[in-house]
This record gives structure tokens, sequence and C-alpha cells, in this order.
């Protein structure tokens, strides 16, 4: 090996090391104003409204510091708020607004939900990212997100969240200032794992199912300073656990019940 190419070597090395360590940080949120641990409405309040419906929204926003949704968009261009990539047997991607809401009346749009959400000033919109990495789907969701997003003069209260890490990436090359978040489960395939993506993608938060919060995860994010939002706890006990154990973020069905326990936490 030439000393060129040794040099070169080496500075490749130690780019990799400063972006995996001290070149990343993640920022906060400065347009949510709530305490920590936020608690957040799982896609509104699916437990008992409509679930990514604005009655949803306007619940979660009632009692909660926010709210977590699914992004998708239809053949139309239109940023939808839908969890399955079916819409009642259609593949949503292959229908129209118009279409989508002869299946689905009370379906939302992003910007209703942004609309919603300037009359609920301080609260966190985490927006799921739809996309499957195995697939192949084009620019065109990320691209209408991030644009939607910069009109909607909401960016610091935003975080894009995703199972895709290409998704993710994509978030992050066309608008760098975008805050995003890693999305694990336990089924997730070895090849994606998690923590290691939260690291080269340069998150803001890392958001894991509750089945794999343990306190080491906990404690290695906090030396990090990586928010850690957990989905989905509907459990009571759980939910006051994961408060005392100082998670970011807690994502449940019912609003109430997750502001009633958490409350209770921040206010022994």
């Amino acid at each position: 090996m030439s000393i060129t190419t040794t040099a070169l070597f080496v500075l490749a090395l130690l780019a990799v090391a400063w972006w995996l360590g001290p070149g990343w940080r993640p920022r906060a949120q400065p347009g949510v104003t709530r305490a920590r641990p936020w608690t957040v409405g799982h896609r509104g309040a699916r437990h008992v409204r409509p679930e990514n419906t604005l009655a949803a929204f306007d619940l979660a926003f009632e009692h909660l510091d926010g709210i977590e949704t699914d992004v998708q968009r239809t053949r139309d261009g239109v940023l939808i708020l839908w969890h399955d990539f079916t819409l009642h047997g259609a593949p949503v991607r292959d229908l129209t607004l118009e279409e989508a809401r002869e299946r689905e009346p009370d379906l939302a749009t992003l910007d209703e939900l942004f609309r919603a959400a300037r009359d609920a000033p301080g609260t966190l919109l985490n927006l799921e990212v739809k996309s499957d990495p195995r697939q192949w789907r084009g620019l065109a969701l990320e691209r209408d997100l991030v644009r939607a997003i910069q009109a909607s003069g909401l960016e610091d209260r935003i975080l894009v969240s995703s199972f895709d890490p290409f998704a993710l990436l994509r978030v992050r090359l066309l608008a760098p200032a975008i805050r995003i978040a890693v999305l694990t489960a336990p089924d997730m395939p070895a090849w994606l794992p998690g923590e290691t993506l939260a690291r080269i993608l340069h998150a803001d938060a890392f958001h894991p199912n509750d089945a794999q919060v343990t306190q080491a995860l906990l404690d290695r994010w906090d030396r990090r300073g990586l928010p850690v939002h957990v989905w989905t706890v509907n459990d009571p006990t759980r939910m006051r656990t994961l408060a005392q154990l100082g998670v970011g973020a807690i994502m449940a069905d019912d609003p109430e019940r997750l502001a009633h326990e958490v409350a209770a936490v921040r206010t022994p």
C-alpha cells in the first residue's frame, strides 16, 4: 500500500469515526414546549376514536403533548394519514383522494392535521413515513412530505419517523434541518439494526417497541443525549414505570389514561 493510499485510508477511518461519534449531536425540538416525558397519542386516540382522524387528533391534543400518525401519498399526490398500505383492499398509492374518501369518509389529510395542530401550540407532531425498505416506491412521498413540512411553519414541532432507513435517508438528504427518528420492532430483520441505523443517520430520537426497552438501552442513549420514545404502551403500570425510568416520550392508544398515569409521576 502506497503512502498516499494509506493516508486516504486513515482519513476515511477518521471520517467514519467522527460521523459515528462526536459529529453526531441529537437536536432538540424547540417548538415542543411540554415537559418530558411527552405523552403522545398513537394514531391520535385509536382506542376511543377512529384512528388517524381529526376527531382522534383533537382528543389527543386536548389531553396529551402530541400525536403520532402515518403518512402516505395518493395517486393524485395528496398526503393522507392512513396506517395500512391498502385501504379496504385497494393499494393507497393507486387511489385518488376522492376514491380513498369513498372508502373511508373520515380520512384526514396532512394539511388538515397541520391546521388542527396550529390550535394546539407547543405539541409534537410525529409523522411516520409509511414505506417498505424492500420495495422501491420512488421519491415522491418523501419529497412531498418535506415540502409540506417546510411550508407548514411547524418544522420545529415535527419529527419524521420510519422503519425504513432509506426513507429516513431521503428525508435527511432532502432537508437536513428536519428532525428524524428511527423506528424499531422486535420482529425486524437482523440486517436492520436499529441502534446502528440511529448512529449512521444521525437520528434525533430513537423509537423502540416497548418490548425492546431495557435499562441498559436507556442508559446508553442517555449518555448520547438521544431521547427514547417508546411505542405502544397501553398498560397503566408500564406507563408509570417508563415515566419513572426517564424515557423521552410514551405513545399510547388512550389519551386520558396516558395523561393520568404520567401526571401521577410528574406530580407525586
